[in-house]
């Protein structure tokens, strides 16, 4: 790369020109680069129209994936280019772990991974994809059998951490960049693995795209046509899911589907509806013929039934007339017991943390005895230890305001709390009696009559803390 200063604006071609122009204001950038051509036209012709837009603060990184005999060539080459046009270029390591879901995708996990880390409130991160990138998209999207949202393809922009996306190049074809480049001393590196026929990306972009170019010269265009197209159908789609949310989802459990609901719907509807909600809950999709069985297994079950489907650690279950989504998390069944001391403290308990506040009979005056936010209880006697547990069977309570002794298993069953959740559910303990079964809701928690506070004297916050 020559130390020659880098192109400007008004000498390259108008469609990059507009392009350059059409990138969101910022008052900081990142700009993401590989050392291929496209991130490399990014940084040589968009950089010098930021800076001399004033804009304040431009960072150029370069993800270091060390799956390549190369790598360390390219980090020093996206190093030495950036150095000569006085940018520092930050080199971010990273550990590309499949997962079973393969190298590619795992590689781009772990890219974004940096790049959120980076982004602040406002910023912008630029990525050199072009129209070839698109068309490979929809094109093998089209032949896996994708709906509308797959077909939408890449989005020019989108929001990402506490920024935002942005690919200026989305709409120009590779070629387009190359002739424009080839004008400059621009160089730039090449992944060897971009020829690797076993790669399905690249047999598209090799053998496939070519070929269709010969036979349809603007097949590029009518790809990108066919990504805003369905971009567009499946907005509209999102905007009618969006509007019946409220009237789907259940009103007793959070974010499950009440089924009875569900039914008001037509078939169609109704799965583009669930499709909606995995996305929702932000759930990787299950295959077709996992999803066939939600609709001949799970959901025509019996009322008093609880079948379940799983999928990876994906697990969904029926339960009380409603759809639930599990993670591994939530089905997690092992047992936990923490006997805690005399001091504040806190509790993981089923991904969440449980804290437990001692406070003084002052502070305890300024509360109320069943609030919003927690649940008082009264300070462990000298004799008695104080224990969280997860349930072992047997268990009983007294409840506040009576003297009856009741299972504990027949008033969950009561209050129809879902049984992943009652396996799992923080026991307090005085001793060796339950004074409070711990709820999502902490004020609907089952209190023990033993477990009132006395007025004027200390006592026990109990409360979970909200994620920051």
């Amino acid at each position: 790369m020559s130390k020659t200063d880098p192109p400007k604006l008004d000498q390259l071609h108008p469609i990059i020109q507009n392009a350059v122009r059409a990138i969101p204001e910022s008052e900081h950038y990142l700009i993401a680069l590989s050392g291929g051509l496209d991130s490399m036209a990014l940084l040589q012709f968009a950089v010098p129209y930021l800076l001399q837009a004033k804009y304040s603060k431009i960072q150029v990184i370069h993800i270091h994936h060390g799956l390549s005999a190369n790598a360390d060539d390219w980090a020093e080459h996206c190093q030495s280019v950036c150095g000569e046009m006085g940018l520092e270029c930050f080199v971010e390591r990273v550990s590309v772990v499949s997962e079973g879901r393969g190298v590619e995708a795992a590689a781009r996990k772990a890219r974004y991974q940096v790049f959120e880390a980076y982004l602040s409130s406002g910023s912008v991160l630029l990525q050199g994809h072009h129209q070839n990138d698109q068309a490979e998209t929809v094109l093998m999207r089209l032949l896996r059998g994708a709906g509308p949202e797959g077909l939408s393809g890449i989005p020019q922009q989108r929001d990402l951490s506490k920024g935002s996306l942005f690919r200026p190049w989305l709409g120009l074809s590779r070629s387009l960049l190359e002739q424009e480049v080839a004008k400059f001393p621009i160089t730039w590196v090449e992944d060897e693995s971009n020829t690797d026929l076993q790669f399905d990306r690249n047999f598209v972009r090799h053998e496939v795209l070519p070929l269709l170019e010969t036979r349809w010269p603007k097949v590029l265009n009518s790809l990108s046509r066919t990504a805003e197209r369905s971009s567009q159908a499946h907005q509209h789609l999102l905007e009618w899911c969006e509007a019946q949310k409220e009237e789907v989802l259940s009103k007793c459990y959070d974010r499950a589907i009440d089924l009875a609901s569900l039914a008001n719907y037509s078939i169609q509807q109704q799965r583009l509806f669930v499709r909606y909600w995995f996305d929702y809950m932000q759930v990787e999709h299950p295959s077709e013929k996992v999803f066939e069985r939600l609709w001949t297994e799970l959901i025509p079950a019996e009322k008093d039934a609880m079948p379940s489907l799983r999928w990876g650690d994906n697990h969904l279950r029926r339960f009380n007339g409603c759809l639930f989504y599990l993670d591994a998390k939530a089905v997690d069944g092992r047992s936990y017991e923490y006997v805690l001391g005399s001091s504040s403290c806190v509790v993981s308990v089923r991904a969440k943390e449980l804290e437990f506040v001692y406070l003084s009979s002052q502070q305890a005056s300024e509360y109320s005895v069943v609030m919003r936010e927690g649940v008082l209880l009264r300070t462990p006697l000298a004799e008695e230890s104080l224990v969280l547990r997860s349930r072992r069977g047997g268990e009983s309570i007294v409840l506040k305001g009576s003297t009856q002794n009741k299972a504990l298993k027949k008033l969950l069953q009561a209050k129809k709390v879902e049984p992943w959740k009652r396996v799992q559910l923080p026991l307090v303990y005085y001793g060796s009696h339950l004074v409070m079964a711990v709820f999502d809701s902490v004020s609907d928690s089952l209190l023990s009559s033993d477990a009132l506070v006395v007025k004027g004297e200390a006592a026990i916050l109990v409360r979970w803390l909200l994620p920051e």
